[in-house]
């Protein structure tokens, strides 16, 4: 596959306009993409949309996606959109997908089913159109045809929202998406999701335009009641209205997942420059008594916030590692990177090129942006793991020095 690249203006119009026929014309259409705020939300508002204007839609989650999103979930199912879960699933509805839309995935590595996608899908060569705004690391294009929407944004649900815009100039007549409530949530959260709450931002321009249209409209349609015992929705304590209120949602950690949440914080290590924070097994096992809650089912929902949280430790970056599967069920070792939100110095993708030296084989891929990457190793004795990835803490540290020193 080809390495994605953004699109110069004259084939973005040329491919959007593409996407927005294909749109119009077809029926039947199955998302899928990386599960993040991001991805979710861009895969959702599409989807709604396409829900209103009659089209079957299928939608790939392959698990809950945590508390702090559970709102999502709750729009999928009131609007009726299939949610498939499993390969089994999907075996069900294979033969009516008539499109595939992949939203914000960075590569074939981080699909869910994606192996199972391609020998019984993409080989009969449905329609696709792929939607990312990642590039560098290994970020390659998810299928070898199909529309690209691939632009430079501070998150997916922009360009998603570049579709919706010209959908709806091109057909007025049907419904504005701009004032579908959902839809701006989707928006909005993908947005907020990808640039930390509106802290670190690539495109200021871009994300005021969409974040001071998207919240006026939502402030405008929201209708509240006055409180109610007895019907507990459509009041302001069971409704988004606001940025504020959603950015509130997002962040919300229970007393049990901010005790856990703090413990963790103190365990981050400074190596120089850059945050460190070991969740290997061997540390839960070392630490279980303290933090019996590494096996909560609520674990992951706290982790975006300890990943924000170990860069701020220097003010620099933050590695954390940790444990998993990938999207194929194998099991590995995760290198996750963030940069501190007030820190651009060093383009965190730029550690690939060491991290494949220093692993070789047990390299299994990775991808993101310059401020926030993850990597993957297949498993190993963690000793030795732990003894290679000191390299990476010396090869930004010297990056850090020779920047001071310009």
């Amino acid at each position: 596959m080809n390495g994605k690249k953004p699109l110069d203006d004259n084939v973005w119009r040329d491919n959007l306009r593409d996407a927005v026929n294909i749109i119009n014309t077809n029926k039947n259409f199955l998302f899928s993409g990386d599960i993040d705020p991001d991805s979710v939300g861009s895969m959702l508002s599409l989807s709604l949309y396409l829900n209103l204007i009659e089209k079957k839609v299928f939608l790939i989650l392959p698990e809950k996606i945590g508390e702090n999103l559970d709102f999502f979930e709750k729009i999928i199912e009131y609007n009726e959109i299939t949610i498939l879960r499993n390969k089994e699933q999907i075996e069900t509805i294979k033969d009516e997908v008539e499109t595939v839309v992949f939203c914000d995935t960075a590569n074939t590595k981080l699909l869910p089913h994606y192996s199972y996608i391609a020998k019984n899908i993409l080989v009969r060569k449905p329609y696709v159109i792929e939607v990312d705004h990642h590039f560098g690391a290994d970020s390659e294009e998810l299928t070898d045809y199909g529309i690209k929407l691939f632009r430079k944004a501070n998150a997916n649900t922009e360009i998603i929202g570049n579709i919706l815009l010209t959908y709806h100039t091109e057909y007025p007549k049907g419904p504005d998406p701009f004032y579908q409530r959902n839809i701006i949530l989707g928006l909005m959260t993908g947005l907020l999701g990808d640039t930390v709450g509106g802290k670190v931002i690539s495109f200021q321009e871009d994300y005021d335009y969409w974040m001071d249209m998207l919240e006026k409209n939502l402030k405008n349609i929201t209708r509240w009641r006055e409180f109610d015992a007895e019907r507990k929705t459509d009041n302001r304590s069971s409704k988004f209205g606001d940025l504020k209120q959603i950015l509130e949602y997002l962040n919300r950690l229970t007393a049990e997942q901010e005790a856990c949440f703090n413990l963790l914080n103190k365990r981050v290590e400074l190596k120089g420059q850059i945050g460190f924070l070991n969740l290997l097994p061997s540390t839960q096992e070392e630490v279980k008594d303290t933090f019996s809650n590494f096996n909560s089912y609520w674990f992951t929902d706290i982790l975006n916030f300890i990943l924000n949280s170990v860069p701020e430790k220097t003010g620099c970056a933050g590695i954390v590692v940790f444990a998993g599967q990938n999207t194929e069920g194998e099991d590995c070792f995760y290198i996750k990177l963030r940069r501190a939100v007030k820190f651009s110095g060093i383009d965190l993708r730029s550690a690939e090129f060491l991290l494949k030296e220093l692993f070789g084989e047990l390299y299994m891929g990775g991808g993101g942006h310059a401020s926030a990457v993850s990597f993957r190793i297949h498993t190993m004795d963690e000793k030795e793991f732990l003894r290679r990835i000191e390299k990476i803490f010396d090869y930004f540290n010297q990056n850090l020095i020779l920047l001071s020193k310009n």
